[in-house]
């Protein structure tokens, strides 16, 4: 799941660049409106897979996605601060990709695909707007299909950055049953925006107590909310001082984050803070040449303890950006363990050795360079013969 969004990249690239900064914004603001529309216009049919796939719909929906397609690749070639940020352009990358692939296969009368790729493009902008300090917002009708359902509206509404009136929907959803399956993301949804956008929690307090008090909330929902009101209650008793050591802070809480408390869940809010700072750091290109490798380490390791609020390949991205960065530095090393282990995870039950060939050989490259040494291609166990050998 490695999308960002279109209007994520749209409002990164609109910051200040050391380039003119006339006609890159000029070039910025010419292909946002052509997205801002097509995105709003493609809103209805990501949320419906039959209208999505009607024939009478195929013309409108292949222009709309042409439309995102041609006016993505052109904004990617737009310089930015953002740019060099460790994650971007392989975020890039990717939703640049799976536009490619979504249009391709509409075309080819692959609807169903095509429409799986694109259903959760709402729901990864708002993952990158809770990383990266964008300063744009949009109005709703700039942007809101006014026939989305509460639950949609509210996820749109986060990949817009309009944080406060994703917070009225989403209450609205959480006071309706129909939605009980939704509540948990409704939930984490607006624990990111408390504490990595807002950082503010007691305003999450607040929040998290009134909807405890005015939604009747399954009892593992209720008893995440009452967790996270603790969280924030702890937090909010912090003295605020400014920190020497923003990265050892950011460790600090990372730590004690991912440590197990006796009901065996992880502080969610601690580990949320901490990303937020060493993001920061990243962002504001601060960081001492010794700090940035355990930056990198850092993100990887505690994306790995947040799975259930970001795509799973994050955790991926900052390890391996550490490895390529940094090879035969102790983080490294810390990476690539990391790294490995995810990977060994995702095949429980086989040891490792029902991993496909070119995992292996991913993996060993990984080794080679965070260990400094050579790498052992001629080791690599594949399969015997290939159905098509």
């Amino acid at each position: 799941m490695k999308l960002v969004s279109l209007t994520t990249l749209i409002a990164l690239l609109v910051a200040p660049t050391l380039i003119n900064p006339a006609t890159a914004e000029e070039s910025v603001r010419s292909g946002m409106d052509s997205l801002l529309q097509a995105f709003k216009d493609l809103q209805p049919y990501l949320v419906n897979q039959e209208r999505f796939s009607e024939s009478g719909n195929r013309d409108d929906v292949e222009t709309l996605l042409q439309t995102l397609r041609a006016n993505f690749h052109k904004l990617e070639n737009v310089p930015s601060k953002y740019q060099p940020l460790p994650g971007f352009k392989e975020n890039v990358k990717a939703v640049a990709e799976m536009l490619d692939d979504s249009s391709r296969r509409f075309a080819e009368g692959k609807t169903a695909y095509a429409w799986w790729r694109l259903r959760k493009l709402p729901s990864e902008c708002f993952a990158c707007h809770t990383t990266y300090k964008v300063s744009s917002h949009y109005s709703n009708q700039s942007v809101i299909a006014p026939s989305l359902d509460p639950l949609n509206k509210g996820r749109f509404l986060l990949a817009t950055r309009q944080f406060k009136q994703a917070e009225v929907a989403f209450r609205e959803v959480l006071k309706d049953p129909a939605y009980r399956f939704n509540y948990d993301e409704v939930l984490r949804s607006l624990l990111l925006v408390t504490t990595r956008v807002q950082r503010a929690p007691k305003e999450g307090i607040t929040m998290f107590s009134d909807i405890l008090a005015t939604s009747n909330l399954p009892e593992e929902d209720a008893h995440e909310v009452k967790r996270w009101i603790a969280q924030l209650t702890a937090w909010s008793k912090e003295v605020t001082r400014n920190q020497r050591d923003p990265v050892m802070y950011g460790e600090k809480l990372i730590t004690m984050g991912s440590a197990a408390s006796p009901s065996g869940a992880p502080n969610d809010v601690a580990l949320l803070r901490g990303t937020a700072i060493i993001h920061e750091q990243l962002e504001a290109g601060t960081l001492k040449a010794a700090e940035r490798p355990h930056a990198l380490y850092l993100l990887g390791f505690a994306y790995l303890q947040v799975p259930l609020f970001f795509a799973e390949d994050w955790a991926e991205i900052y390890l391996e950006r550490c490895i390529n960065e940094f090879p035969g530095s102790d983080d490294a090393k810390r990476s690539y363990r990391a790294y490995r282990d995810r990977v060994l995870d995702d095949y429980t039950g086989t040891g490792g050795t029902s991993l496909p060939d070119d995992i292996k050989l991913h993996l060993e490259g990984l080794r080679a360079k965070a260990y400094g040494e050579p790498s052992f291609g001629g080791m690599v166990k594949t399969s015997a013969k290939s159905p098509s050998a």
